[in-house]
């Protein structure tokens, strides 16, 4: 295309970065942009009913797709109405693009003017204004390669006038913004000091992070394993990462299995591999045995542990180094953690409200292995995150990065345009959809395979669970909502209502049928109350310790 235009240079700077979908809610400051981007054929235009749903959209793109996520909003409410998503997205290391423009530059009366600048950049995200016209490939490579390097998202600030103003003769094609650079090899000596501790270690355990990939390169940390007799534990982010490993315990911390955190509590070493091991992962921290910590930052070292031996390199060339050191040593006999007993009994047929973990049971039963998930945040998720498996981190994500609930919809909606064609099952309380309700409209719009399942408690039930533990009362945390499943079927969706544990038998019937959207309203007991998530919500409570959200 002839570029005339900065917004015809921005377009086709989308258009070389490979950019396939664009979430977007148009007004006044980006209608010239998006309708460019239309014309050209080239990027499908999602339209969102509300800012927040569209980069919340982007960002479940980005962790589906391997892929920068783009959304893009108009100025001033435009850009406000983002913020929970955006502060969402920072939190997640998300690689979000979001194309904000400003009102004109010296405007000073327009009524939507505001210092976006100081907005976007007290959410933590990277503020990157488009100075001039001649400037348009440099700002926009800009923000493209900082989310390529996988330090969040990164917002272009773009006056309308600049993006309307003619480009200078001489303009150049852009160039798409490089790739990161391979992480660092790791330190010969921090190797043997590694190598000693695992060798004298008598009870190893291996934690394991989003800074090791799925697929081939997480194959040589379950080698690793084998070689030191280690059980194998993951942070939250990194859920089904070598689930099928035999030395696999599963997601250590209070939103994960008891067993990955007994591990950790019993290890005499533990060797945490591209994880932060905050205190969400390590119920409050490792105190217990030394701490080998890898990691390519070096900031991550002993933010929240002290490790004994620190190595800065790339996760999987290290664990590359180590394994074949390791292997010339010999294999060692290691240890495996007692295995738990599950007490649990099966609820009656006829029991109503439903059991949270019975949903949980029925639907887990009910997917695929190779299912798509999404889990919001609140009381009901705990259920969720603890027993709903995940085979792959690339497939599971939770929303709670920031604590806000509300955020799964528009995350389940950017996964489905992710993974296009796969069925997503979104899981989520009925406060959190009533605070993204306008998006079924968008799920109905582009008939997406996405399957929700709503926990309704009747209200919020972390709130009503905090009230009652400090003896107050519950009522202002108890809402009578209208009929959600008739709400769903009002915006042309198919759903259905759950009242009773045996009504969960429809689960795999319905699923097996239905090829477009599906919701399924489960009434849920309100007064059933996960130990661990009240552990949570204490430790959120106290003052004195600073805490960092899961990161990877």
């Amino acid at each position: 295309m002839q570029e005339r235009t900065v917004v015809d240079a921005v377009t086709a700077a989308l258009v070389a970065e490979g950019t396939e979908v664009i979430f977007a809610l148009m007004g006044d400051g980006n209608l010239d942009l998006l309708t460019q981007i239309s014309m050209t054929g080239r990027i499908k235009l999602v339209h969102a009913c509300h800012e927040q749903g569209a980069v919340a959209m982007a960002d479940g793109y980005a962790r589906f797709s391997g892929k920068p996520g783009v959304a893009s909003v108009t100025h001033g409410p435009g850009l406000s109405n983002t913020a929970t998503s955006l502060l969402t997205a920072v939190a997640a290391h998300s690689a979000v693009v979001l194309i904000a423009p400003d009102t004109p530059t010296g405007d000073l009366n327009h009524p939507q003017r505001f210092d976006q600048q100081s907005f976007i950049r007290s959410t933590g995200a990277m503020f990157r204004p488009l100075h001039r016209p001649d400037t348009v490939h440099a700002d926009t490579g800009a923000v493209f390669r900082h989310v390529r390097f996988g330090k969040g998202p990164a917002v272009l600030n773009a006056p309308t006038d600049v993006l309307l103003a003619p480009l200078p003769p001489d303009t150049t094609p852009y160039r798409p913004a490089a790739g990161p650079p391979a992480g660092p090899a790791p330190d010969p000596a921090a190797v043997d000091a590694a190598v000693a501790a695992l060798t004298a270690a008598r009870r190893p355990v291996i934690l394991v992070g989003r800074g090791v990939p799925p697929g081939d390169d997480a194959a040589a940390v379950g080698e690793l394993a084998d070689l030191l007799g280690a059980p194998i534990t993951t942070s939250l982010k990194a859920k089904g990462l070598l689930a099928t490993h035999p030395r696999s315990l599963g997601v250590a911390g209070g939103l994960g299995a008891g067993p990955a955190s007994r591990a950790l509590a019993d290890a005499d070493c533990v060797l945490v591999l591209g994880a932060t091991a905050n205190p969400w992962t390590t119920d409050g921290g490792l105190d217990g045995g030394v701490i080998v910590h890898v990691d390519h930052d070096a900031e991550a070292m002993d933010r929240h542990s002290r490790a004994a031996v620190a190595v800065v390199g790339d996760a999987v060339k290290t664990v590359a180094v180590l394994r074949d050191r390791l292997t010339a040593a010999g294999a060692r006999t290691g240890w495996t953690p007692p295995a738990e007993e599950n007490h649990r009994a099966g609820s009656a047929a006829d029991t109503s409200p439903v059991p949270p973990q019975d949903v949980v049971d029925a639907l887990d039963a009910a997917l695929p292995e190779d299912r798509l998930l999404v889990v919001d945040a609140g009381h009901f998720g705990s259920y969720a995150q603890q027993t709903l498996r995940s085979w792959d981190p690339r497939r599971y994500a939770f929303t709670h990065d920031f604590g806000a609930i509300g955020q799964a919809l528009g995350v389940s909606i950017g996964a489905a345009f992710a993974r296009q064609g796969e069925r997503v099952t979104v899981v989520l309380g009925d406060g959190c959809l009533m605070m993204s309700l306008n998006e079924l409209a968008t799920v109905r719009r582009y008939g997406l395979p996405l399957t929700v399942v709503v926990m309704n408690d009747g209200g919020y039930g972390q709130e009503r669970h905090s009230l009652r533990a400090k003896g107050l009362p519950v009522t202002e945390s108890e809402h009578a909502w209208p009929d959600i499943a008739g709400i769903a079927r009002g915006f042309g969706i198919p759903a259905h209502s759950i009242g009773h544990t045996a009504d969960l038998a429809i689960l795999p019937r319905v699923l097996a049928e239905e090829t477009g959207p599906v919701l399924f309203d489960v009434h849920i007991d309100p007064d059933a109350q996960n130990r661990a998530f009240a552990d949570i919500a204490a430790r959120l409570r106290g003052s004195s310790q600073d805490v960092e959200g899961e990161r990877r």
